[in-house]
C-alpha cells in the first residue's frame, strides 16, 4: 500500500468506527494487518471481534447487560487504537516522508536516544528526583545544551505512546524547580505535535500537569495544546472518561472560561480570513448566477449602482458593542500593536525562515531568549561596532513579534552591512519605544493581558510552523481543518456563561465565519427566542452561506417580532430575488419604497423585478425617474434601452446604446443589443457591423449564439423572421471562421 493508501485506508475505518459500523471495520483492519506483516494482530481482531458478537447477542435479549454501554466503548477504544498502530507502523516502515525517516533513525537507536534524552535532562536541571529515576543510565558524552534539546524534542514529538519511565521523566520535567521555563515550553510543543500526530491519553495527562503547574509561559501553550488536541480527536472524548474528568476539574482554574474565549478568539485569527469571502465568491456565488435568468448578466442589474452582492449589515447591531464593551476591547486589542491574526509579519519573514537554525523543527517552538547560544554571534562577540545585546534584551520582553519571527530578525540582521544596520538599529528602537508605549497603553502589565499575547504569540509560531515549513505538507494542518470550534467536549464542558458565548459568536460574526457564528447563535436562539438581533444575524449568516430559503424564513420571522423595518423588508426582498421569487420582491420593494421613497437602489431593485415579470412600461418609468435623479450613473441606461427596445421605441432605445457605448465601446452585450435596434430600424448592414463586434467581444460562438437565441422572441415581435435569424447566424459564423 502507498502512503497515500494507509492514510485514506486509516481515515475511512477511524471514521466508520465513530458512526458504528464496526461489523464493516474489522475485515479492512485485517487487510491492513496483512499487508504490515504482523500477523499477531490477528489475534487481538478475533477476541475484539468476540466481544462485539457478545454485545450484539446480549443486545437482543430481554435480559438487558447494564455494562454494555462501558463495553462497546471498550471495543471501539481497541479499533481506533489499533488502526492507530498499523497505520503508524506502515507509514514508519515506508519512510517516503522526511518525518519518518527521522523516526526510523530514532527508532534503530531506540535505546541509546531515550538514554541520550534522558540524561541531557538530567544535566538540564541537575535535580536529585530526575537524577534517583536516571541514575541507572549509561551512555557517552552528552552533546551540547542545544543539541541535546534537539534529541529531547525528537524523542518526545516521534514516541507514539509513552511508556511509564518516560511518564515518570516527563513528570520530573514539569515539576522540576530548575528547569528552565522556555525549556519546559520546549517540551510542551513537543507533546502537543507528538499528540497531534498520534494519540495517545498518557500525552494528555502530562499536558493537563503542565497546564495545572501554571508556570509562567508554559502553561498558556499547555493550554492550547490541550485546546488542539481535543479539536483533532473531539469524536473521541466520550471514549476516555480522564479526559473529561481532567476537563470538569479545569472548571475551578482561575478565569477559565477567559482563557477558552481568548484562545478561541486568537485561533480564529490565526486562520486564513478570506477563506470564507473566497468560498463566496469562487463557489457560492457562481453557483447562484448560473441559476439566475440571462438578462441579469445582459442588463447587469445587480451593479447599476456597484454595491456588494447582497445588502448591508444593519446599522443597529452597533449597538451591542455597548452593552458588550469588553468584546469591543478584544476585537481592537492588539489592532495598534500589529498584532491582529496572522497576516501582519507573515509576509514578510516567510523568506527568513531558511537559516540552518530552522532546520531543526524544534527551532521553530524555542521561545526567543537572550541566552540562547545562536544570539552569541550577534551579543558576545567582542570587537563589534554594534552591541546588540539591548536590542535582544528588548525584543524578549515585547509581544508584538512572536518568537520565530524574532530568530529571523536577529539571524537576518547578523548579516547585514554595518551601514545598514545603524539605520535599521535606529529605526527599530524608534519601534521598539513605541511599542513598549503601546503595551503599557493596552495594560500588558495586567496578567490576564499578557496570558493573552502568549497565546497570541504561540499561534503565530504554530502558524509559521504549518505554513512555511518546507515539510509541512507531512503535517495535518491544524488551521486548515473544517473544525466545530464550539461543538467541541472540551469548550461546551468549560464555556456556559451566556455573555461568554455571545461574545463568541460575535466575534466569529465580526470575521466573517458565518458557519461558526451560525451554530453558536442557534445554540444562543434556544434560550433567547424574543431576541430579534439574533433573528436577524442568524438570517444573515444564513445569507452569506448562500441559504437563501432558510435567511428568508428567519429575516419573516424578525419581522414578526418588529414589523415594518426597513431593513428586514429590503433584505426579505433581496431573498426573494436570489430565490428567483419575483412578485414577493416586488411587493416588499414597493413596501420599503413607501417607507424611503428617495431611496434610488429601492426604486432601481423595483425596476429589475418588474423587467422579469414582464412589466416593462413601468420597468421603463421607473428607470427614467432613477436616471433623472442620477443622470451621472451611466448604467441606469442599460435596463432603458433594453425597456425601450421591447416597447419599440427603437429611437430611445439606440440614443441609450450609443450613450452606453462611448463609455464602454466593447460591451458584448450591449453590442448585440445595438445589433437588435438597428436590425428591427431595417438597417441590417449596420446590424451585421454590431452584431460582429458583439462577437468578437464573446470571444467564442457558443456563447454568442446562446444569447443571440434567446433574443429570438423580442426580434420576431419586429417582424423578424427566423428564416432570417438563421441566416444571420449562419453569415456571422462564416465570417467569424474567414477572418
Amino acid at each position: 500500500m502507498t502512503t497515500q493508501d494507509v492514510i485514506k485506508d486509516y481515515q475511512k475505518i477511524c471514521k466508520m468506527l465513530h458512526r458504528r459500523q464496526v461489523a464493516d471495520v474489522i475485515p479492512m483492519l485485517r487487510k491492513m494487518v496483512g499487508f504490515s506483516n504482523r500477523e499477531f494482530m490477528n489475534e487481538q481482531l478475533d477476541e475484539l471481534l468476540d466481544t462485539y458478537r457478545n454485545i450484539l447477542r446480549h443486545s437482543f435479549t430481554a435480559t438487558k447487560d447494564p455494562e454494555r454501554k462501558k463495553v462497546y466503548h471498550y471495543l471501539i477504544r481497541s479499533l481506533l487504537e489499533l488502526a492507530d498502530e498499523l497505520k503508524e507502523f506502515m507509514l514508519t516502515r515506508e519512510a517516503s516522508l522526511n518525518t519518518y525517516r527521522i523516526k526510523q533513525d530514532l527508532l534503530r537507536n531506540n535505546r541509546m536516544e531515550r538514554g541520550d534524552a534522558m540524561r541531557i535532562l538530567e544535566s538540564l536541571t541537575l535535580d536529585k528526583e530526575l537524577a534517583s529515576l536516571l541514575k541507572e543510565v549509561n551512555v557517552g558524552d552528552l552533546p551540547s545544551r542545544e543539541e541535546g534539546l534537539v534529541r529531547v524534542f525528537n524523542i518526545i514529538w516521534l514516541s507514539d505512546k509513552y511508556s511509564e519511565g518516560e511518564m515518570e521523566l516527563l513528570q520530573a520535567a514539569c515539576d522540576s524547580p530548575v528547569l528552565p521555563w522556555h525549556d519546559k515550553s520546549l517540551v510542551v510543543s513537543a507533546l502537543t505535535l507528538s499528540l497531534l500526530r498520534y494519540f495517545d491519553l498518557n500525552k494528555f495527562l502530562i499536558l493537563f500537569r503542565f497546564l495545572e503547574k501554571r508556570q509562567e509561559f508554559v502553561w498558556e501553550r499547555a493550554m492550547v495544546g490541550v485546546f488542539l488536541g481535543f479539536l483533532k480527536y473531539n469524536d473521541r472524548y466520550y471514549l476516555y472518561p480522564q479526559l473529561e474528568e481532567k476537563t470538569l476539574a479545569l472548571q475551578e482554574f482561575p478565569n477559565i472560561e477567559q482563557n477558552i474565549e481568548a484562545i478561541l478568539i486568537q485561533f480564529t485569527k490565526s486562520k486564513e480570513t478570506d477563506k470564507v469571502k473566497k468560498k463566496w465568491e469562487k463557489e457560492i456565488l457562481p453557483e447562484i448566477m448560473k441559476m439566475r435568468p440571462k438578462i441579469e448578466e445582459k442588463l447587469d442589474l445587480d451593479n447599476i449602482f456597484q454595491e456588494e452582492f447582497g445588502e448591508e449589515k444593519n446599522p443597529d447591531w452597533e449597538t451591542v458593542f455597548e452593552d458588550a464593551p469588553d468584546l469591543l476591547n478584544k476585537l481592537q486589542e492588539f489592532t495598534e500593536m500589529q498584532m491582529e491574526g496572522m497576516d501582519v509579519f507573515i509576509s514578510a519573514f516567510s523568506q527568513l525562515k531558511g537559516f540552518p537554525f530552522f532546520r531543526e523543527i524544534s527551532n521553530w517552538f524555542v521561545p526567543f531568549h537572550a541566552g540562547n547560544q545562536i544570539l552569541a554571534p550577534i551579543t558576545q562577540t567582542p570587537g563589534k561596532e554594534f552591541d546588540l545585546s539591548p536590542l535582544v534584551e528588548k525584543l524578549e520582553t515585547t509581544y508584538f513579534m512572536c518568537n520565530s519571527d524574532k530568530y529571523s530578525f536577529c539571524l537576518n540582521l547578523e548579516q547585514v552591512p554595518d551601514q545598514q544596520k545603524a539605520m535599521m538599529m535606529n529605526m527599530l528602537n524608534a519601534e521598539m519605544e513605541n511599542i513598549g508605549e503601546l503595551e503599557k497603553d493596552e495594560g500588558l502589565i495586567n496578567s490576564f493581558a499578557r496570558t493573552k499575547s502568549v497565546y497570541t504569540q504561540y499561534f503565530q509560531d504554530l502558524y509559521r510552523f504549518f505554513k512555511l515549513h518546507p515539510w509541512r505538507r507531512e503535517f495535518d494542518d491544524m488551521f486548515n481543518m473544517e473544525l466545530d470550534l464550539y461543538e467541541t467536549s472540551f469548550v461546551k464542558h468549560l464555556v456556559s456563561d451566556r455573555k461568554t458565548i455571545r461574545n463568541i459568536a460575535e466575534f466569529y460574526f465580526d470575521k466573517k465565519f458565518y458557519p461558526d457564528a451560525l451554530k453558536v447563535f442557534l445554540a444562543i436562539l434556544d434560550e433567547d427566542r424574543s431576541n430579534i438581533e439574533l433573528f436577524e444575524k442568524i438570517a444573515f449568516c444564513y445569507e452569506k452561506t448562500g441559504r437563501f430559503d432558510l435567511a428568508f424564513n428567519y429575516y419573516q420571522k424578525a419581522d414578526l417580532i418588529d414589523s415594518n423595518r426597513l431593513w428586514i423588508i429590503k433584505k426579505l426582498a433581496y431573498c426573494c430575488k436570489l430565490l428567483n421569487r419575483w412578485t414577493e420582491a416586488l411587493r416588499y420593494y414597493r413596501e420599503a419604497e413607501k417607507q424611503d421613497p428617495e431611496d434610488l437602489k429601492i426604486q432601481a431593485n423595483t425596476g429589475q423585478c418588474l423587467i422579469h415579470l414582464g412589466q416593462y412600461q413601468e420597468a421603463l418609468d421607473v428607470y427614467f425617474k432613477v436616471e433623472v435623479l442620477a443622470p451621472e450613473n451611466h448604467r441606469i441606461r442599460r435596463p432603458l434601452a433594453w425597456c425601450s427596445f421591447i416597447l419599440g421605441k427603437l429611437d430611445t432605445a439606440r440614443d441609450y446604446l450609443e450613450r452606453l457605448l462611448a463609455e464602454e465601446p466593447g460591451n458584448k452585450y450591449d453590442l448585440m443589443n445595438m445589433g437588435h435596434v438597428l436590425w428591427c430600424m431595417k438597417e441590417p448592414d449596420k446590424a451585421l457591423k454590431a452584431y460582429s463586434k458583439s462577437l468578437a467581444a464573446w470571444g467564442s460562438i457558443g456563447g454568442f449564439t446562446t444569447s443571440f437565441n434567446e433574443d429570438r422572441k423580442h426580434l420576431a415581435l419586429h417582424s423578424i423572421s427566423d428564416f432570417d435569424m438563421d441566416l444571420m447566424l449562419d453569415f456571422l459564423h462564416l465570417k467569424a471562421r474567414e477572418e
